[in-house]
């Protein structure tokens, strides 16, 4: 896909520009394809998705970071047509770009460590296992998606000392399964990831796989955890906050 940002943004137009960091179909040749050695990540978002919401305190805090050296931009996809024209169909999506080439293209959330270890990655030209460890190389939990191996045994002895694989594994567990099994199944993980390193994240998934079995009273008391943990890092936690509203309903 290197070359094809070049010959798409030939032929685009649009409209104006929203912020400094918000690109739109107008402004996005000239800030994506550029000479100048600096990582680009571009987030790919809808103001109606969850797991958006659950990055956006995280690529704030990245971005206050790397600032000197990487740029970051995002694109509302109900508002431009970038997006179909590179055919993206999951939000998030994140590109990271350099030198007008696309380097990867990442789906779905992920905890700070995760895109860190991508976009130190990038920054380096270096494969990811120089930059980051087991614990921090972002698991992409699509590939398992609807295999009867999926949180398997052997699967979760690959990422049994990860919290934040084990995270997203359970997250993933919650957004895309119905049936009780799984979801008890991702109630263990996440009890695994917690009991590593007990966080935001982990104790927000903790709650919602607890309100989704229909656990209301102590997916209630995690939620509020949560919302302590957000306080004590500094991070949003509106999600959580919808989550509580709908669990008090069913109390």
């Amino acid at each position: 896909m290197k070359n094809t940002l070049t010959l798409l943004f030939i032929c685009m137009t649009g409209i104006s520009a929203f912020s400094q960091t918000e690109l739109d179909d107008t402004n996005a040749e000239s800030k994506l394809l550029v000479e100048n050695d600096r990582l680009i990540v571009l987030d790919f978002y809808a103001t109606w998705c969850g797991p958006c919401k659950r990055m956006d305190p995280i690529i704030k805090e990245l971005e206050s970071e790397y600032s000197d050296t990487v740029d970051f931009y995002k694109i509302d996809v109900d508002k431009n047509k970038i997006d179909d024209a590179l055919g993206i169909t999951a939000m998030p999506t994140y590109l990271f770009i350099k030198n007008s080439s696309n380097l990867e293209q990442i789906e779905g959330a992920m905890s700070k460590e995760e895109m860190e270890a991508l976009i130190r990655k990038h920054m380096n030209n270096s494969d990811a296992t120089t930059i980051s460890s087991s614990n921090s190389t972002y698991y992409d939990t699509d590939d398992m998606h609807g295999l009867t191996n999926e949180f398997s045994d052997s699967v979760l002895e690959d990422i049994w000392d990860s919290s934040s694989n084990l995270n997203s594994l359970a997250w993933h567990a919650y957004e895309d399964h119905e049936d009780i099994k799984s979801l008890l199944k991702a109630i263990k993980i996440i009890e695994r990831s917690t009991d590593l390193e007990a966080n935001y994240y982990n104790t927000d998934t903790h709650a919602a796989l607890l309100y989704k079995t229909g656990n209301y009273t102590t997916a209630l008391k995690k939620a509020k955890e949560a919302i302590d943990y957000a306080k004590g890092e500094g991070l949003s936690y509106e999600t959580t906050t919808t989550l509580i509203e709908k669990i008090i309903d069913e109390l």
